[in-house]
C-alpha cells in the first residue's frame, strides 16, 4: 500500500484542466506505462497517474527511491517537474518559489554545521560530509550544478539582505524565465491572487495579468490626481500684482516657482540686452529647491539669446518644452512655416524636488494646449497663454500655499492660476492698461 503526503502533493502545481484530461485519456487507453515513485511508502512522483489509476482500477508499478530528509525529497520533487518540458512559466515559478524557502533552510543548516553561527569561519567534518542535498543521481547535473552555486552564495552571506536577492536570482534561472517575469508574477500573486488561475489554464498569460493590474493602478492614480485638482481648485487664495517695473526686482521671500511669459524678440529692440539686464536677477528670487517655467517665441535669434545667457549656479536649465497649438489661424507665410508652437525653457534648482506630474497625458515634453480663444471670450492679450496649461505647470513643481512668481504678468493668467489652486501668487506688469484687465480679472493690487 502506498499512500499520499498532503504537503507533498500540494508542493507541486496541479495540472491544468486540459492536461490533466488528456494524461487520464492516455492512461485510459494504454495503460500506466510509467512507474509513480514513492519514498518509503509516500508518493513523491506520479499523483495524477495514482489517482486516475485507482479511480479507474488500472493497474501500475511503483519505484523506490531514497532522501536523508523531508527537505531532500522536497529539493527532489521539484527539479523532477522543472526537468519537464512541457510547463507553463506560471508553474515554473510556482515551483521556483517552493524550493526558496528550501534552499534558504538548508544553506543556514550547512551554516551552523559549518560553526558559522557563533561568528567562527572553521570548516567541520559533519559540515564535509554532510549529505544533506545528496538526491537521487537521477537529476540533470546542471541542476546539481545550481543548487550548489545558490547554497555556496547563500553560505558567506546570511543573513545579509543581498543573500535573498541571489537566491531569488537563481530561482529564477531555475525557473528559466528572467527575474521580470519572476517580479511580475510575484506582483499578480499578491495583488490579484484570482488571476492565478487563469494563468494556469492558459486563459490569460502572467504579462496581460500584470498588465491588468498595472492598468488599474494607473485609473486609480488618475482619479486621485483628479480628485486633488478638484481640491485645489476650491482653495483659492489671493494673487497680488504690482504696476511697475520687475527687472532687477529683489523678493523678500525667494519663491518656489517662477512663472512667467517675457515680451519676445519682436516686442523688444535689443533681445539679448533684454534677456541679460532680466533674466539672472529673476532666477536669482527662485529658492534652490524651486523651478522655473519660462516661455519664450521660437525665433532663432531669441533661442539664442536665452541659450547663452548667464543663469545663477544654484539653478539649471535641463529641458526646452514646447507649447503646441492648432487653433489659431493668422497670415500665411510664403518664405517660411507657419508658427504653431512656442518654446518653454523649464528650470529647476540643485536642490529641487522630483515633479509631481501623474497624469499620462501631462508628462510630455510637447504640450499640446489649445490657444486662448477670443470667440469664446476667454482671451485678453494677443500672446496670452492657456489657463488650464499654467496650472499643469504649477501643480507639476509646487505644493498648497507654496509660493507663484510672475516678474511678467501681462493680464495676470499665471497669477489667477497659481491662485486657484491655493498657491501664494506675486507679480509685476509694467503696462497700466495690461494691469487694469489683470485686476478686472480678479488679480489684487499690491
Amino acid at each position: 500500500m502506498i499512500k499520499i503526503d498532503q504537503e507533498f502533493e500540494q508542493l507541486i502545481p496541479p495540472l491544468p484542466d486540459e492536461d490533466y484530461q488528456r494524461l487520464k485519456e492516455n492512461i485510459l487507453a494504454e495503460g500506466c506505462r510509467d512507474p509513480i515513485v514513492v519514498w518509503g511508502d509516500i508518493i513523491v512522483d506520479g499523483h495524477n497517474r495514482y489517482h486516475i489509476c485507482t479511480e479507474n482500477g488500472i493497474p501500475y508499478k511503483t519505484k523506490n527511491v531514497e532522501f536523508s530528509s523531508r527537505e531532500e525529497a522536497k529539493l527532489w520533487m521539484i527539479n523532477v517537474q522543472l526537468c519537464r518540458r512541457n510547463l507553463e512559466s506560471c508553474d515554473r515559478i510556482l515551483l521556483a518559489q517552493q524550493m526558496k524557502p528550501l534552499l534558504e533552510q538548508i544553506a543556514k543548516d550547512r551554516q551552523r554545521a559549518a560553526g558559522k553561527t557563533n561568528g567562527g569561519d572553521r570548516k567541520s567534518e559533519d559540515y564535509k560530509k554532510s549529505t544533506v542535498i545528496q538526491m537521487d543521481k537521477s537529476r540533470s547535473d546542471v541542476f546539481d550544478k545550481e543548487i550548489e552555486e545558490v547554497l555556496a552564495k547563500a553560505e558567506t552571506m546570511l543573513p545579509e539582505k543581498r543573500q535573498k536577492e541571489h537566491v531569488q536570482q537563481k530561482l529564477a534561472e531555475l525557473a528559466g524565465v528572467g527575474t521580470g517575469t519572476v517580479a511580475r508574477f510575484e506582483k499578480v500573486q499578491k495583488e490579484k491572487p484570482e488571476l492565478i488561475d487563469e494563468i494556469r489554464n492558459r486563459r490569460m498569460t502572467i504579462n496581460e495579468a500584470y498588465n491588468k493590474i498595472k492598468t488599474e493602478e494607473k485609473k486609480t492614480e488618475v482619479t486621485k490626481a483628479e480628485q486633488k485638482i478638484a481640491e485645489e481648485a476650491t482653495t483659492a487664495t489671493k494673487p497680488y500684482l504690482r504696476i511697475g517695473d520687475s527687472i532687477g526686482f529683489k523678493l523678500r521671500t525667494k519663491c518656489d516657482l517662477l512663472l512667467t511669459d517675457p515680451p519676445y524678440s519682436t516686442d523688444v529692440e535689443d533681445i539679448e540686452q533684454f534677456v541679460d539686464d532680466w533674466l539672472y536677477p529673476a532666477l536669482e528670487n527662485v529658492k534652490d529647491t524651486g523651478f522655473a517655467y519660462i516661455f519664450i517665441g521660437a525665433y532663432p535669434d531669441e533661442v539664442k539669446a536665452y541659450l547663452n545667457a548667464r543663469i545663477p549656479e544654484h539653478m539649471k536649465l535641463v529641458q526646452m518644452l514646447v507649447w503646441t497649438y492648432k487653433n489659431t489661424l493668422g497670415n500665411n507665410p510664403n518664405d517660411r512655416y507657419k508658427l504653431n508652437y512656442q518654446f518653454c525653457l523649464f528650470y529647476r534648482g540643485v536642490n529641487a524636488p522630483d515633479l509631481n506630474c501623474p497624469l499620462t497625458n501631462e508628462q510630455w515634453a510637447v504640450q499640446e494646449v489649445n490657444a486662448p480663444d477670443g470667440r469664446q471670450g476667454d482671451r485678453y492679450h494677443e500672446w496670452q497663454k492657456p489657463i488650464g496649461l499654467a496650472e499643469r505647470f504649477i501643480r507639476h513643481s509646487t505644493e498648497k500655499n507654496m509660493i507663484v512668481y510672475d516678474p511678467f504678468a501681462c493680464t495676470g493668467t499665471f497669477l489667477l492660476a497659481a491662485a486657484r489652486l491655493g498657491r501664494r501668487s506675486c507679480g509685476f506688469e509694467i503696462n497700466p492698461e495690461n494691469a487694469k484687465i489683470a485686476f478686472e480679472r480678479g488679480c489684487v493690487h499690491e
